[in-house]
């Protein structure tokens, strides 16, 4: 019972391969649609999920609390799905999310550049130059997406535990490494990693429902356990810290909240 994240690039057959390796081994496969989803329910329309998930963002979007919303929410969608074990997750960054998460088995699926603008031309029927122009912008997008939410680069090796170069490695072959490196005694489940994986997708769930009261909570910390939320810190008004516990209470999942926060009087400074 384990967790399995591969990060591919386009062309590498990364996508087959995770499908194929969910299949083998009776694992939920997750994609685009199951994230999307649950970033649907956080907010997220269908245009905003296209413009953020894998996508370098652009310096507009690096400045705007939509960027950091999505930040929270995407780590929130990962954590939660990971929670349900026994699943394959394809890229958005599991990697880096998952990074020190015992019972995950992280890999990356590569291919000579040739190699890969070869498969899109026979798979899409594009011409040579087009499928290069693809090729370097999906690079250029996943680069700039782990390092822009993860602040991680794709090419550390430390971020995985298996690397399968398909230049000549076959779909099969590949899905039959995976199959057995997940069987290593290293790439365990914890015991109770469920219910600290959902918890910890419940906190960055709350930090996104404050984020859209951020400037009236520059001083609010926030710790999950076991679905109870724990607020300290310091707020501008009795309002404020009310709203804080409402709108963490209506996130679901969330079965109770200690409302520690103190009201600033006027005269307080923070430093």
């Amino acid at each position: 019972m384990s967790i399995i994240t591969i990060s591919r690039q386009i062309g590498s057959l990364g996508d087959e391969i995770a499908r194929a390796t969910a299949d083998k081994l009776g694992y939920k496969y997750i994609e685009k649609v199951q994230i999307s989803e649950i970033l649907s329910r956080l907010g997220f329309s269908i245009s905003d999920i296209d413009k953020y998930d894998e996508k370098k963002p652009s310096l507009w979007q690096t400045l705007s609390m939509q960027k950091e919303l999505f930040a929270h929410f995407i780590r929130a969608a990962v954590y939660e799905l990971a929670a349900l074990k026994n699943v394959v997750i394809v890229g958005r960054g599991g990697q880096a999310i998952l990074k020190d998460i015992p019972g995950t088995l992280h890999v990356r699926v590569i291919a000579p550049f040739e190699t890969r603008a070869t498969r899109l031309m026979e798979q899409r029927g594009d011409d040579e130059n087009n499928a290069q122009r693809i090729i370097r912008q999906s690079d250029r997008d996943s680069s700039g997406y782990l390092s822009t939410y993860f602040d991680a680069s794709i090419d550390d090796n430390d971020l995985y535990d298996l690397v399968i170069n398909t230049r000549a490695m076959t779909l099969n072959e590949s899905v039959e490494m995976i199959a057995c490196a997940v069987g290593a005694d290293k790439i365990k489940e914890s015991p109770q990693m469920s219910e600290v994986l959902y918890d910890i997708a419940l906190n960055h769930k709350a930090k996104g429902a404050l984020l859209k009261i951020s400037d009236k909570v520059q001083w609010v910390d926030l710790e999950i356990e076991k679905g109870i939320a724990f607020l300290t810190g310091l707020v501008g008004s009795p309002t404020i810290k009310n709203e804080c516990e409402k709108v963490i209470l209506n996130i679901q999942g969330i079965k109770s909240v200690h409302n520690q926060l103190n009201v600033r009087d006027e005269k307080t400074t923070i430093f």
